[in-house]
C-alpha cells in the first residue's frame, strides 16, 4: 500500500508539471487555445490530488473489509440465504 501511494503521489505530480509546461508555452506561443489550456490546467490542478485521496480511500477501505473477512471466525460471518423451496411461492 506504501508504495502504491508512494507511486501514485509521483505520477499525479509528473501529470501536473508536465500540464504546467504546456500551459506555460501555450501562454508564450499567443494561441487561441491559451486561455482554455490554462482553465484546464486550473482545474487538474485541483482534481488529480482529489482523485487520488478518493481512490486511495477507497483502497483502504477494501482492505479494511478483506481483512476483517479473512480474521473472522466462521460463526461471525454472515451467513448466506438457504434456498428453500418450500418458502417460493408456486407458479400457475
Amino acid at each position: 500500500m506504501k508504495n502504491f501511494r508512494r507511486i501514485g503521489a509521483i505520477v499525479v505530480i509528473v501529470l501536473l508539471l508536465s500540464m504546467y509546461v504546456v500551459c506555460f508555452i501555450a501562454a508564450l506561443s499567443g494561441g487561441e487555445a491559451a486561455q482554455t489550456i490554462f482553465k484546464a490546467t486550473l482545474g487538474m490542478t485541483i482534481a488529480l490530488p482529489v482523485l487520488l485521496y478518493i481512490f486511495i480511500l477507497f483502497l483502504r477501505a477494501a482492505k479494511k473489509r478483506q481483512e476483517n473477512t479473512l480474521d473472522a471466525p466462521p460463526e461471525e460471518l454472515p451467513e448466506e440465504p438457504e434456498e428453500d423451496a418450500g418458502s417460493r411461492p408456486e407458479e400457475s
